[in-house]
């Protein structure tokens, strides 16, 4: 559930520097020399657009000048005019992608709350807090499906990028204001919250001189490139200026216009991968001017066009830039956002977890080789294209067995009718009186096909497939396919925790490379940038203040779990389980650890994620009472006096205990049915 937008503070960070012209020229330089080396660089680009193309099976009908292309074995020998049936494309790569995609989802996504908190018995209720404030900003920021998109692209490209930015969104006051439609102005706030933001790899930015997983923590610069409208960008300056952070608003505005497509020199657009759609392009054919005020433009205003803007971490040294202020000499991490390559619009000092880039680098494969390491998508590539070619060779013999070549007298038999697409065609035959001995059989002779080596192309494409099953480790049984054979439970438990071991490996690169830093980044935003909420008590479901002052005293010592290392691991919460039925098994062990059982119980529950179990806590006084009370009982005292019991009210007393001891343990009747 989203913050209440009327609870949060209104106050921003005051974190905005204003460089200096020289120190902002500077900042451009730098900019533009990180996009030639990017646009130096487009190898990986091109493996993306392959393996884009690989992935969605696709295959161009049309040349670039708009000519159909034939496909097919045999396509090059096909007649012009001809109908030639398209190729087939196994889906080899996009079954193995989605299977560890949807096995990465489910290791890291399927949890709820998204980032578990564990802690101490005694700071359960900070836990609580910081539990429902990243639950809170999960929801508010849609992570899983950021995520999700993240994983795909180590998946497909072996290489993701995902931003965690502490930014704002407006929220307007849910009260009667917004049914009074005679105001002016309706309230609003700013709500707060960590922004996981999935950058476009095709527009994403980085440091090639470390390996992708060292990006974050020893790459010099990372950035993306996105093209905005007018009113975009208006809504990004707005923003920026609410948070005190936006220096050059109205020269961004009016900055040097981008119109159409070719001037578009850094974005990359995506690769065509549909006959149907063409590639999106994040321009569009609006003018703005003419639109507004009804008339030809004739002098560019900035109502016109689109904004290429580039946003950039980078360690530099402030020194370097003009940049002044604290420990200038030293490298530091910095945030610009540069418009149009010629207006500085945000420039801002981070500090990170780890020192890391807030934009982390995943490569789920790795193994020292860097760049060249292959994808699960493109080592799949040559596995598909093999069997495809030996698909399109079984169909074409087939077609070949049905419609086989021939020799034809073209003086008897018109092209024309010979290659007509009709099956049940009549074709006339011209008939000469002066060639003496030909007859209509020797007009047309059919070339004899012979099929041998065809046979066995659909075992022998199959077979190939199961060599791409074999390299990612995802087998008919791990893609939910039915596995024929006779094994016993434990047998199948055996087999499939093996198939499993190996899909951790990524896994486990990936919380290294990722989530773990991501996590420490979680907790020193709402550490460092954190304000007093009202947000929604992961235990009760009721509506509280989140107290942040209380919070940062032990936010940094938290451990926030997630799907590969959920709480059950790092809390130990099996051991709780079985510590608490020793106790109960060995009297010695309850007079010792008896009392503290409730709040064993109280704690573990919390671990587990249970909510309003409070609802079900007894009173402790009463409870006390109750335990004393049994106690003299057995003891033959009476509870109510304090004076010794006769033996038939002290048999009595017993027989009732038994008697409600026994009622306890029965099961519940259904009344009901």
């Amino acid at each position: 559930m989203a913050s209440n937008p009327q609870a949060s503070s209104v106050s921003v960070p005051k974190t905005a520097t204003v460089p200096s012209a020289e120190a902002q020229k500077a900042i451009i330089a730098f900019s533009s020399q990180i996009l030639t080396e990017h646009k130096r660089n487009t190898d990986y680009l091109d493996k993306m657009e392959a393996v884009d193309v690989a992935y969605a099976r696709y295959q161009a009908s049309k040349d670039a000048n708009g000519v159909v292309k034939m496909q097919g074995i045999d396509a090059a020998t096909t007649p012009v005019g001809v109908m030639n049936l398209p190729s087939t494309t196994p889906p080899v790569v996009v079954s193995q992608v989605d299977s560890m995609v949807g096995y990465l989802a489910e290791v890291f996504l399927s949890g709820s709350p998204l980032f578990p908190i564990v802690s101490n018995p005694g700071n359960r209720t900070q836990a609580e807090t910081l539990e429902s404030l990243l639950d809170d900003h999960a929801t508010l920021g849609g992570y899983a499906r950021q995520l999700l998109l993240f994983l795909r692209d180590g998946v497909k490209y072996n290489l993701s990028a995902i931003e965690a930015d502490w930014t704002s969104v407006t929220q307007y006051s849910l009260s009667e204001e917004l049914l009074e439609m005679d105001r002016n102005k309706l309230s609003k706030a700013l709500t707060y919250y960590t922004k996981i933001n999935r950058w476009d790899p095709y527009n994403t930015v980085w440091d090639r001189t470390v390996s992708p997983g060292d990006v974050a923590a020893e790459g010099d610069y990372a950035g993306h490139i996105e093209i905005l409208s007018r009113t975009k960008l208006k809504r990004l300056l707005n923003r920026l200026s609410v948070e005190g952070e936006v220096i050059n608003a109205r020269e961004a505005l009016t900055a040097k216009i981008q119109n159409g497509a070719e001037s578009l020199t850094n974005y990359r657009i995506h690769p065509q991968i549909s006959d149907y759609v063409t590639a999106r392009r994040p321009v569009d054919g609006i003018n703005y001017y003419e639109y507004i005020t009804g008339l030809k433009e004739t002098n560019r205003s900035g109502l016109v066009g689109n904004y290429e803007v580039f946003t950039f971490y980078a360690r530099i040294m402030p020194s370097d830039f003009k940049l002044y202020g604290t420990e200038t000499k030293t490298p530091q991490i910095w945030k610009f956002r540069v418009i149009n390559g010629s207006v500085v619009i945000q420039a801002k000092r981070i500090i990170s977890a780890y020192d890391f880039l807030p934009v982390l680098f995943g490569q789920p494969l790795e193994d020292g080789m860097g760049y060249q390491t292959q994808s699960v998508a493109e080592s799949n590539i040559p596995f598909q294209t093999a069997a495809s070619t030996l698909l399109n060779i079984r169909f074409n013999a087939a077609r070949r067995a049905v419609s086989d070549r021939a020799l034809y007298d073209s003086d008897l038999i018109s092209k024309a009718d010979i290659n007509a697409p009709v099956p049940a065609a009549k074709i006339p035959v011209k008939s000469n009186s002066l060639d003496q001995g030909k007859k209509i059989s020797d007009a047309y002779y059919p070339i004899p096909f012979d099929p041998r080596g065809t046979e066995t192309t659909i075992q022998d494409a199959m077979t190939i497939v199961s060599f791409g099953k074999d390299l990612s480790g995802l087998n008919n049984p791990m893609q939910g396919k039915f596995q024929k054979g006779n094994k016993s439970v434990q047998e199948w438990n055996d087999t499939m925790g093996g198939a499993d071991s190996r899909l951790r490996l990524p896994a486990l690169t990936l919380e290294y490379q990722v989530f773990m830093p991501l996590k420490e980044i979680l907790k020193l935003n709402i550490f460092q940038y954190g304000q007093d909420t009202k947000t929604v008590s992961q235990r009760s479901g009721k509506e509280f203040t989140a107290k942040i002052s209380e919070l940062r005293d032990v936010v940094l010592s938290f451990r926030v779990a997630d799907g590969y290392t959920p709480k059950s691991k790092l809390a130990g919460t099996e051991s709780i389980v079985q510590v608490m039925q020793l106790i109960g098994q060995s009297q010695i062990l309850q007079q010792v650890y008896g009392p503290m059982l409730p709040a064993m119980l109280s704690h573990l529950s919390q671990l587990m994620g249970i909510r309003g179990m409070e609802e079900y806590s007894p009173d402790f006084k009463q409870a006390q009472q109750n335990l004393l009370a049994s106690q003299q009982t057995q003891q033959g005292v009476d509870p109510r006096t304090g004076q010794p019991m006769n033996p038939v009210d002290q048999a009595a007393a017993a027989n009732q205990m038994a008697q409600a001891a026994a009622a306890m343990q029965q099961p519940p009747t259904n009344q009901g049915a």
